[in-house]
């Protein structure tokens, strides 16, 4: 048996579907990756080269070809990429330590926090009610948050995507990232596509890029396009050792590189099966005719289907909780929309400067009613059967 039988037969046995997505379950997320992710973090162990190098390189050249963006630089997690991608926009004049940034009320903890500690002033926002998003025009800087896969539409002077959970999601024929100035993606486990740990900024702007190439490690030189030219306009230092900026160390490893190499091909045909479940789930719950509200895609953009949310009506007798627990109950997991309410959270009052304008009624809705199960590539008939039948019992005591 060669190598790579041995592989396969390896995964086979722990990542078969039959035990990870069984019919009587319905998890909140299924492995994306098989025996060539394996093989390929084999090769990379082996090779003795374990940090950031050709491997990690591949993977930012065919996310950026991916999404469409000029350049994509890869980190050690979405909450890294954030970051990163907050203090490149910041150090290259796009934004000023002080600005003030509309964020959307609803979104995952370190999308706000992230704003603040690079200097930002967060403005929470009220989002969509047929979206979960913010939506319009804003006259700040706005961070467009694709909450779990819906593309937010949100535009201003300036804007900055969290596109985390929406891998492959559009608006119109333009993927999520590519759409503002720089955008921020997760690799995490439960994600899409997953290098266990994982994250990556992509823009179309040569400063921005190299910023954040710095920013990433240490704030050295190496891997920006420039850096032959500020080695030669600091020739007293040795450029191996050349710092231009207050970096941090978020690098990945090379072994996210293996594994993001085989992924990326694999997103538009995930992408495909998450959508087509989408609406499918849309369409099955609504004529259930439950006191439940569904999220259909949008006219104008393509769902990514990260997880498939739902909102309890406010006339039900059933509340979240117990809701929740009778799915639990019968195999189906569940979670809140990300953060929900943001604004309700006891870290609120920590993060400097962060303040809500308007009323936050559809974030307050979510916060109260709203919940999530999971949606995957590897999900077909037996998953929507469970949630029905949970969901109709669950409704019916």
């Amino acid at each position: 048996m060669s190598r790579e039988e041995e592989v396969a037969a390896l995964v086979a046995r722990h990542l078969n579907l039959d035990t990870q997505c069984p019919p009587d379950r319905l998890p909140l997320a299924v492995p994306p990756f098989g025996p060539a992710e394996i093989e390929a973090a084999i090769q990379t162990l082996l090779s003795g080269w374990l940090t950031m190098g050709k491997q990690c390189r591949a993977f930012e050249e065919a996310w950026a070809n991916e999404v469409g963006a000029e350049h994509a630089i890869c980190v050690n997690s979405g909450s890294s990429a954030l970051l990163v991608m907050l203090g490149a926009l910041i150090e290259t004049g796009v934004l000023s330590r002080g600005d003030e940034v509309i964020v959307p009320a609803v979104g995952w903890s370190t999308s706000l926090f992230s704003v603040a500690q690079m200097g930002l002033v967060p403005v929470l926002k009220d989002v969509d009610p047929d979206s979960l998003c913010l939506e319009g025009h804003h006259e700040r800087p706005v961070l467009a948050l694709h909450l779990l896969g819906c593309p937010s539409r949100a535009t201003g002077p300036v804007v900055i995507e969290d596109a985390c959970a929406a891998h492959g999601a559009k608006i119109g024929d333009r993927s999520v990232g590519s759409v503002g100035h720089a955008g921020a993606f997760s690799f995490f486990f439960s994600h899409h596509l997953s290098t266990v740990e994982g994250g990556m900024v992509t823009t179309s702007d040569p400063d921005v890029a190299n910023a954040a190439r710095s920013l990433r490690a240490h704030g050295w030189i190496r891997e920006r396009s420039d850096a032959d030219a500020l080695a030669k306009a600091n020739a007293h230092i040795d450029r191996r050792f050349l710092f231009v900026s207050t970096g941090m160390n978020v690098r990945p490893t090379e072994l996210t590189g293996a594994f993001g190499i085989q992924q990326v091909p694999k997103l538009e045909g995930f992408v495909k099966i998450r959508r087509a479940n989408h609406a499918r789930w849309c369409a099955e719950i609504d004529s259930l005719g439950l006191p439940l509200r569904v999220f259909p895609e949008l006219p104008g953009t393509r769902h990514a289907a990260f997880a498939f949310p739902m909102l309890i009506s406010p006339e039900s007798t059933l509340d979240r909780a117990t809701l929740c627990a009778r799915l639990e109950a019968r195999g189906v997991d569940t979670r809140p929309i990300s953060g929900s309410n943001l604004a309700r959270q006891p870290a609120f009052a920590q993060v400097p400067g962060a303040r809500v304008e308007g009323d936050l009624k559809v974030a307050d809705a979510v916060h109260d009613r709203g919940f999530f199960v999971g949606q995957s590539h590897a999900f077909g008939d037996a998953q929507l059967d469970l949630l029905c039948t949970a969901l109709r019992a669950a409704f019916e005591g």
